[in-house]
């Protein structure tokens, strides 16, 4: 699963990279300690309704999907996760598979693992060459009670970005951490499933579920971090640092 990651890259080299318009305000900071229900950074791919041609930008959207039917905010605290083998079957997630598929940016996600002891050490998953990782998403526009003032809001506050990422049963040493990990996709197939072309949702499960379209898993590297990254309040990049262990 990915319920924790960090985030503190520039965003003008992302932005470059992507060939993407920044459609954020810039209040979000780098943050090395992100939980669900909060707001994060997503790249969505949608049809510019001024030229016809297709927009691609870096958003903020609160992470955990509020379908439309949602009744409210806490909906999210379900739904900060998908599971790539139902996307099509479940009516949280299907409506957006079609059309309004994303991918989360971030520098690394963190599990927890038992150390052979009662309690859980966390590690902390990212590339070996410390390039960004790309997660496969899903997002949308939730209207609610509207007069939304988040930063995922829209600009007349009427309508919420909301986004899910995409997780997958886990294999290789993934497997030995957790049982779910999330999708993450080489930069090479980003323009794939951003593609608004693909716009039919069983089309988009196919393509998901086809391992030849992930990152493979020897791109990653897990280290051992420190503790305090488990309480939510905590920030900083010292949360990387290795643990302080009694000799």
């Amino acid at each position: 699963m990915c319920g924790r990651f960090a985030f503190f890259q520039e965003i003008q080299p992302l932005l470059d990279d992507l060939d993407a318009v920044d459609l954020t305000d810039g209040r979000l900071r780098s943050r090395w300690n992100i939980p669900p229900t909060t707001p994060i950074h997503v790249v969505t791919e949608s049809i510019d309704q001024s030229s016809g041609g297709a927009l691609r930008a870096l958003r903020i959207a609160r992470w955990g999907l509020l379908p439309p039917f949602a009744q409210d905010e806490g909906f999210s605290s379900r739904t900060f996760n998908a599971r790539r083998e139902s996307l099509a079957d479940k009516p949280s997630f299907r409506g957006s598979l079609g059309r309004r598929r994303a991918i989360v940016p971030m520098d690394g996600y963190y599990e927890w693992v038992r150390d052979g002891r009662t309690r859980k050490q966390p590690c902390f998953i990212a590339p070996s060459d410390g390039s960004a990782l790309f997660m496969a998403a899903l997002v949308s526009w939730w209207k609610g009670p509207g007069e939304h003032e988040s930063p995922a809001a829209s600009e007349d506050g009427r309508f919420l970005l909301s986004v899910t990422i995409i997780t997958r049963e886990a294999d290789g040493e993934l497997a030995d951490i957790h049982e779910r990990t999330p999708v993450m996709l080489p930069r090479d197939r980003l323009d794939a499933w951003l593609d608004t072309g693909m716009d039919d949702p069983q089309a988009a499960q196919r393509w998901i579920l086809d391992d030849s379209n992930l990152l493979e898993d020897t791109a990653l590297s897990v280290r051992e971090v420190d503790p305090a990254v488990g309480k939510v309040g905590n920030d900083g990049p010292q949360l990387l640092e290795p643990p302080q262990r009694l000799l």
